[in-house]
């Protein structure tokens, strides 16, 4: 009987091992906790989870061929979305691509000033800023990004901006809640103002109409008016009719110093459908004259416009220590710097990066990642919040702590956010941010 050499099998498993690890990092490409992706079910059939482990509900239960969108991992399985059901699926059964075409139905953008670009990365040009409310059709995936349709060719929107619906047939419009039952005439107080069939921005577009058009408005559905106009009936946002009779409806105040909080547009008028006479940059002095719904009157050198209330702050009942308002201040010098993974200078950020640049140029010592960060200071509760707190995030498919930026009062923090692709100020009352809360950390007393 032939002897076995021992070594000779030991070296070919090593071999052996090495040879499959590269097969694995040639063949594939892990889902990574903060980016989007596609992945396509590889059994006869595969059932999605509520939870990821095989004790958990079923959802669904997706055949061959199917191609879900990926929106993070946990352990051995993938957080996935389709066709507006959420849940979770083996690894096993998947086979993962970080980029890749799939129809996702309709997306609506969440924030306000959200760039439409040429390419899935900050570093191609924006075609158009959009705001709230805005919808897009969804045509795949690449990274952090969303692939949408836009003018008849190809662009790019990032995910942290964008709620996928449903992907499935629009629902038919509610009858309107008219209350009294009487009619009145509302006059169109912007320009390009949309009708709808139906009262959300998911409804299609019956016509768009001009400041001063009068309609009959019979009746409301949530925060839109059931109209007819020229025997055409539909739905116009509330916003943008008044009751009136005059296109403007502004409430006069007593003239109040304020600053803007981020770069903003100047409008003619209290809407986005105004024109934009100029973009005033962040911390920028205006005194307010009278308000609008959410936007202020404002007076800026002699000229008069509008400006949204999320973009304003009068720095009234803040309570913040002198040291927490230094932080600010310096934070606030970097508004506009370029967002650099890894970066720690003023030639560019990631979000703890900046934190951490930020604190040492104020004379604190504090760790450098957004999980070390959750660790410094004392813990504060969010309705406390001071200026120069920490605030820490869990990433976008909240498993992990995954971002960090310092709050500035008025329900604003200031952070270096990779999907804006620079040092910026946000809401924290954004469904992105106000979901993703984790905690805060007080270190300047």
């Amino acid at each position: 009987m032939k002897r076995i050499d021992a070594k000779a099998v030991l070296r070919a498993a090593v071999i052996l091992g090495i040879v499959v690890c590269l097969a694995v990092a040639i063949g594939g490409t892990a889902a990574r906790a903060d980016s989007l992706g596609a992945a396509t079910v590889t059994a006869s059939a595969l059932n999605m989870r509520s939870g990821p482990s095989t004790s958990d509900a079923v959802v669904t239960c997706l055949p061959r061929g199917t191609v879900v969108l990926v929106t993070g991992e946990s352990g051995g399985w993938y957080q996935v979305w389709y066709k507006g059901q959420s849940g979770y699926m083996s690894k096993d059964y998947l086979n993962y691509t970080q980029t890749s075409a799939m129809d996702l139905g309709t997306g609506t953008v969440t924030g306000n000033y959200v760039n439409v670009r040429s390419g899935p990365s900050t570093a191609y040009t924006s075609r158009e800023q959009v705001n709230k409310g805005r919808t897009f059709t969804v045509t795949g995936v690449s990274g952090a990004w969303y692939q949408v349709s836009y003018n008849g060719s190809t662009a790019y929107i990032a995910s942290q901006y964008l709620s996928l619906g449903s992907g499935g047939t629009q629902t038919p419009a509610p009858a309107p809640q008219t209350g009294t039952g009487t009619q009145t005439t509302g006059v169109i107080t912007g320009n390009y103002v949309r009708m709808r069939s139906g009262p959300s921005t998911g409804y299609a577009i019956l016509g768009t109409y001009n400041a001063g058009t009068k309609m009959t408005i019979t009746g409301q559905s949530g925060d839109w008016y059931a109209v007819s106009y020229n025997g055409r009936n539909g739905y116009v946002y509330k916003q943008y009719l008044s009751q009136s009779g005059t296109a403007t409806n502004v409430t006069e105040m007593a003239a109040t110093a304020a600053h803007t909080t981020t770069a903003v547009n100047l409008r003619e008028g209290p809407s986005t459908a105004y024109t934009s006479k100029r973009v005033l940059p962040a911390g920028t002095s205006v005194t307010l004259t009278g308000k609008s719904g959410q936007w202020y009157r404002v007076n800026w050198g002699g000229t008069t416009g509008y400006i949204m209330g999320d973009y304003i702050s009068t720095n009234s009942g803040q309570t913040g220590s002198s040291a927490g308002e230094k932080i600010v201040a310096e934070a606030k010098k970097y508004l506009g710097v370029p967002y650099v993974y890894g970066g720690t200078s003023p030639s560019g950020f990631d979000c703890s990066g900046f934190v951490y640049y930020t604190y040492k140029q104020c004379g604190y010592s504090i760790t450098r990642t957004a999980g070390a960060q959750n660790s410094v200071g004392t813990k504060v509760a969010r309705a406390d919040l001071q200026p120069g707190d920490i605030i820490i995030f869990l990433n976008g498919a909240k498993t992990s702590i995954g971002h960090s930026g310092m709050y500035i009062g008025g329900g604003q923090f200031i952070h270096a956010s990779s999907g804006g692709g620079k040092v910026m100020i946000s809401n924290l009352s954004e469904s992105y941010y106000n979901a993703r809360f984790y905690s805060a950390r007080r270190v300047a007393q």
